[in-house]
């Protein structure tokens, strides 16, 4: 697992923030360069013509590439207008599965909130998490205190906890995965009850974990572009003996119970995870309260019968 800094710069600024990243990591560095940052450092129409520009740019140092697990801190610029191409550019052609990335945006006062939210969003797309944002000003502050503000970003980095080297694509996969062997299980507990309410119950939550799972592919849609086919092993088919008898419907039970809980963490740790992305917390928070409901009812279900189990 390795960090890597990446900036762009026109003015100076950027670098000068990124120096001091570097030093606070002691992480390598790469410079994102373009037809306008090739030109003398202070030019400020370079500024307002790479905004414009669609030069997506280039690393001096090629074949830059993340392994899962990395982390990336970006450091660019924001000059009151749209996201530069080079940084833009360079998010969407690199891989970032299971990376988690830092953006440093120095600004001369304020703005910049809504440049954030679209780099967040192509990161997302590209298999990142976002370990953090800061948002550096730099109107009349001298060099050295820029190097010392990005040294403060470095150190506080560095106290952050490594993430979890998965991408929102991988979650969501396993939540539509869960999901489905779920709505299984509770088909099964059809065949394992002649109880005609209990019958109708596992029928209706079965249903709702098939609408779980559509909800998670339109989701996951929305990213990928693509349906995720679930391919994970089906579970298996119930014995002879297992068919109406009420131990077997109690383990069951039991299984489904704790399947829920699981699907409930899951969704509110994804909600939070992904903060940056507002159909995500929407959706992942739905299916979390739909869940809790869901466990609710069955470990409900599951210590009543259990108590009557026991007196028989």
């Amino acid at each position: 697992m390795e960090t890597k800094i990446v900036f762009y710069s026109v003015m100076g600024r950027s670098r000068m923030v990124a120096d001091g990243v570097v030093v606070a990591l002691d992480s390598p560095l790469f410079g994102l360069t373009d037809r306008y940052s090739a030109l003398p450092a202070g030019w400020k129409r370079a500024a307002r013509r790479a905004v414009r520009g669609f030069d997506l740019g280039v690393l001096t140092t090629p074949n830059v590439s993340f392994d899962r697990g990395d982390r990336l801190v970006l450091v660019f610029p924001y000059w009151n207008g749209a996201i530069v191409p080079a940084v833009s550019g360079f998010v969407r052609s690199i891989g970032l599965a299971g990376v988690t990335v830092f953006l440093v945006m120095t600004r001369r006062l304020s703005g910049g909130d809504e440049l954030i939210s679209q780099l967040e969003d192509d990161i997302v797309r590209q298999g990142g998490t976002i370990g953090g944002v800061f948002s550096l000003r730099t109107l009349w502050r001298a060099q050295q205190r820029l190097r010392s503000l990005g040294s403060r970003v470095g150190q506080h980095i560095a106290r952050e906890a490594q993430g979890a080297p998965f991408s929102l694509q991988e979650l969501l996969e396993d939540a539509i995965e869960d999901e489905v062997e779920t709505r299984a299980r509770y088909l099964q507990l059809i065949e394992m009850t002649p109880n005609r309410r209990l019958k109708t119950t596992f029928s209706l939550l079965a249903t709702g974990e098939a609408a779980h799972a559509q909800l998670l592919q339109q989701l996951y849609r929305a990213y990928t572009g693509v349906v995720y086919e679930p391919h994970r092993e089906a579970i298996a088919s119930l014995k002879s003996g297992q068919v109406l008898d009420y131990s077997a419907l109690l383990q069951g039970l039991g299984v489904v119970v704790e399947a829920e809980r699981k699907a409930i963490m899951g969704y509110r740790a994804i909600a939070e995870r992904y903060s940056s992305q507002p159909d995500v917390v929407r959706q992942t928070l739905v299916l979390a309260r739909s869940d809790v409901q869901h466990y609710r009812d069955m470990r409900g279900l599951y210590n009543k019968l259990s108590r009557h189990h026991s007196t028989r």
